[in-house]
């Protein structure tokens, strides 16, 4: 399998992905800061320098892949300004949002609620690909329809090991051969996967994926780094 079979646009450098009219957007995580600063560290608030890049990616449409949330807790004060602001602006930037909610996005139907052109689902297909999380495993019906999966959610990257033997990870996108098990999925045409990188570069990534949920039906059959270089 080659990312070539996938049919999805990419711009090196980027975090995003391109299909048709929309840009799509891994895990944002808004207020990651307080937990940085928390362990001694000095940051300030990245709102909005990360929503100039997801404005930045030039679509008319979007379709976030959920965790715009960092916190699983109900929305307080603090953070459900942060989001109206976000979300405002995006608002104000693409012609349709489409949000496929994550585990960290509970109650965040009370701040989308505003905006006329922004809409929360647990899954969505678009050119026979779908679009969620990626905690939960595909419905039935998605993978009657769909046959590829895109996903966030796993933050993955890639470790390398430079000529001096120094280690650095690299954010990448995972390329996956799904096959989802007949009993539970007679009809499934998913065939495929993609996981891509968070959108948000100063949180955690993971070079461990492990065996659960949709990786028990899938192997890894390549990485692809921003740079567009594939593993």
């Amino acid at each position: 399998m080659d990312i070539e079979d996938f049919n999805i646009g990419f711009k090196k450098g980027s975090r995003a992905i391109f299909v048709g009219e929309y840009a799509v957007v891994g895990d944002v995580h808004l207020g990651f800061e307080d937990d940085i600063n928390s362990s001694g560290y000095n940051i300030w608030e990245k709102t909005d320098e990360i929503t100039d890049q997801i404005i930045k990616l030039g679509s008319r449409k979007l379709i976030l892949l959920g965790d715009i949330r960092k916190e699983y807790t109900e929305i307080k004060p603090k953070e459900g300004g942060a989001l109206i602001k976000f979300f405002s602006r995006l608002s104000d930037n693409f012609d349709e949002i489409i949000l496929t909610k994550g585990n960290h996005d509970g109650g965040i139907e009370k701040i989308t609620g505003r905006f006329s052109n922004i809409s929360v689902k647990n899954e969505f297909i678009y050119n026979k690909i779908a679009f969620m999380h990626g905690h939960a495993l595909p419905s039935v019906e998605v993978a009657k329809e769909a046959d590829t999966l895109c996903i966030s959610h796993m933050h993955p990257s890639f470790t390398f090991k430079d000529s001096n033997g120094v280690s650095y990870k690299e954010d990448c996108f995972f390329i996956l051969k799904i096959k989802l098990p007949k009993d539970k999925y007679p009809a499934s045409k998913l065939k495929k996967a993609i996981i891509v990188p968070k959108f948000n570069p100063y949180i955690g990534s993971s070079t461990e994926i492990s065996n659960r949920g949709i990786m028990k039906y899938a192997e890894i059959a390549g990485r692809m780094t921003l740079d567009l270089v594939v593993f």
